[in-house]
């Protein structure tokens, strides 16, 4: 597996020790989920739906994502920082049951595409008594997430580092880091598209990921209704399944990635509730910081 690369920022840089912050790249593919989970994780996740057999071990809907704090903002036609609150403690407010599917309170997506949108993680990577799959990782909330990543500031994008907590020393995975002007229009352009404005269509128009997503949350409940007379989230896991089965390639690849993301990425994103799809591939995560004691951690100025 390709090492993970951790985004410093210049106060660790500092205090560490290293003078030329610069010297370290800050582009957003300097820690992309996608080349972490390009590794060995991936050879041993599920594989695509057309390459299984239909009828396999399925999942149900019933764990609810693991709500965090989060507040709406409009789209205000620039990409400018915008500093607010966190917003209403939505782990506090009870999930609705949508078709049988569970949404967690403070979902970016409207309750009935959130439920849509289970379903077909749930179809990608479907789980059992052996391994859990989508559903039991909550890979929905991490997308949903994913898509409502600047509702908060920071956005959503990177979490701090360089170590979790999990294995000594603080959490500073928890505190996500501000993003540059550049990063920012980089961002936004790919999860809500250009929308006309000039700055994010430098390269031409952009659809983002959220018009995407309704797309396939639109194809895949009339895919359904014309094969089943049901709406998706009704269908039955093979349903469901035999849907995928003849839908659009790329669209299917598209949300099959995030499954994988979601089912196996690091927790701090959102996905892999409890580390399960760690826990199923026998893979510990970050295991950092190894052969330091608790205050070489918390005070590393000191040698």
């Amino acid at each position: 597996m390709p090492p993970v690369k951790i985004r410093w920022t210049p106060e660790l840089l500092r205090k560490v020790g290293v003078v030329q912050p610069s010297a370290f790249s800050l582009q957003p593919s300097a820690f992309s989920r996608r080349r972490f989970l390009g590794g060995a994780v991936i050879l041993v996740c599920a594989a695509p739906v057309y390459r299984l057999v239909t009828g396999c071990a399925g999942s149900g809907a019933t764990d609810a994502g693991a709500a965090v704090d989060a507040a709406v903002i409009p789209d205000s036609g620039s990409d400018a920082a915008v500093t607010l609150d966190s917003g209403t403690d939505a782990g506090s407010q009870p999930p609705q049951v949508i078709d049988g599917w569970e949404v967690p309170a403070g979902t970016t997506l409207p309750a009935e595409e959130f439920a849509v949108l289970a379903a077909l993680f749930d179809a990608l990577i479907p789980g059992d008594d052996a391994s859990p799959g989508a559903t039991q990782c909550h890979a929905a909330w991490y997308l949903d997430q994913l898509l409502g990543a600047f509702n908060v500031n920071p956005p959503r994008i990177y979490a701090g580092g360089p170590y979790s907590g999990r294995h000594g020393g603080l959490n500073n995975f928890k505190d996500f880091i501000p993003l540059s002007r550049v990063e920012t229009i980089r961002w936004r352009t790919y999860i809500e598209g250009s929308n006309g404005i000039p700055e994010r269509e430098f390269n031409g128009p952009v659809k983002g990921l959220r018009a995407k997503y309704e797309e396939i949350f639109d194809a895949l409940t009339k895919a359904a209704k014309q094969a089943f007379k049901q709406k998706f989230t009704i269908c039955t896991l093979d349903q469901r399944r035999e849907v995928l089965t003849n839908f659009d390639q790329d669209r299917r690849q598209m949300g099959y990635g995030h499954a994988v993301e979601g089912t196996y990425g690091d927790p701090v994103y959102g996905g892999n509730f409890e580390m399960k799809g760690w826990k199923v591939i026998d893979y510990e995560g970050d295991r950092q910081p190894k052969g330091f004691t608790p205050r070489q951690l918390l005070y590393p100025e000191e040698g």
